[in-house]
């Protein structure tokens, strides 16, 4: 199938099957060497290919490899004059790795990441007023919102417990580590499923006792005393804490349980309305790294320091609010989590 085909006359107005098989070897091209990068690369991926949209400038080292990815099959492309199909050749090849399928049960790949940022970017930002070009970008909102829900509900299944495999001690290994190899071998996907399985029964335990005690450790006070906008923003930023994954629909659901209706209002008007509990929200990330991609983090990034916020008009009710801080705090959480882990 020609992923290429359904974008190509954001390019140009007639594109020929040449003009089209060239661009699909380029994307996949590009789609091999973004699908391999770790995951703090692909949240500044994500944030370069939202930029794209709202025409930022590429950063110099990705205009050159989408500049020599494309060149390598034209050789008469040259990136200047032409910045709108180098974007459109990175968000369809970002596209491709997020409509990949969901393969590991960790719950953080590089696909994952890529998802969850580039959701979290281009639903807080304004449409293009190119036809065309919006069509790509709400495909790859769809795109990354189907596979942060399905890796979500994936790498929550509780892993199947093998028997204990054969101990082989080939003969030619040292005598003295021949047993302790082999038993670790044998061992290992035992140990490997337990220990998968252990921290999805205490992220269940800890997320059901932090829904229970309904009260905010970062105000230090019920979150039922506050007011909506703010109870869901803390309870967002406190529920992502409690995860080992992505967050579900069940999840977030659970998050937002308390939060009623409400008018809906631009994250620059919600900033001003936290008042005093703003600087107590922002704790967690003050020291952090998530204001290095403000666009993947509008609200985070926003509590932090006014010089981060977003300019955008989207405007959203508390429970959208929420349902933001949940998955901009719980992008961190799982990347900051993976760090530790490496």
């Amino acid at each position: 199938m020609s992923i290429m085909a359904k974008y190509a006359q954001i390019i140009w107005a007639e594109p020929t099957n040449s003009d089209v098989q060239d661009r699909n070897r380029a994307v996949e091209t590009l789609r091999s060497q973004f699908s391999v990068m770790p995951t703090r690369k692909t949240i500044a991926l994500a944030a370069t290919v939202a930029g794209g949209f709202g025409s930022t400038t590429l950063p110099d080292e990705v205009a050159r490899q989408i500049e020599k990815a494309i060149s390598d099959v034209s050789a008469a492309f040259v990136l200047k004059g032409r910045e709108l199909q180098a974007q459109v050749c990175l968000a369809v090849a970002v596209l491709a790795i997020v409509q990949e399928p969901i393969a590991d049960e960790s719950g953080w790949t590089t696909a994952d990441a890529l998802a969850a940022s580039l959701w979290s970017a281009l639903t807080l930002q304004e449409q293009s007023d190119h036809a065309k070009l919006e069509e790509l970008r709400q495909d790859l909102i769809d795109a990354c919102r189907a596979r942060v829900a399905n890796v979500a509900k994936a790498a929550r299944k509780r892993v199947d417990v093998p028997d204990v495999g054969t101990l082989t001690i080939p003969e030619n290994d040292p005598a003295g580590s021949r047993a302790n190899a082999a038993y670790k071998k044998a061992t290992a996907p035992v140990v490997a499923a337990l220990k998968t399985n252990q921290a999805l029964d205490h992220e269940e335990l800890n997320f059901l006792w932090w829904v229970t005690a309904d009260y905010s450790e970062l105000l230090d006070c019920p979150l039922a005393d506050l007011e909506s906008f703010t109870r869901a923003i803390a309870s967002g930023l406190e529920g992502a804490t409690m995860l080992c994954r992505l967050p579900s629909d069940g999840l977030r659901h659970a998050v937002l349980r308390n939060i009623g209706a409400s008018e809906s209002m631009p994250l620059a008007v919600l900033i001003e309305s936290l008042g005093k509990w703003r600087a107590e929200l922002a704790t967690t990330n003050v020291h952090g790294w998530t204001t290095e991609f403000p666009l993947v983090f509008p609200l985070i990034s926003s509590l932090v320091k006014d010089e981060h916020q977003s300019t955008t008009s989207v405007a959203l009710d508390a429970r959208g609010w929420g349902a933001r801080a949940l998955l901009e705090a719980s992008i961190v959480t799982m990347e900051n989590r993976a760090v530790g882990a490496a």
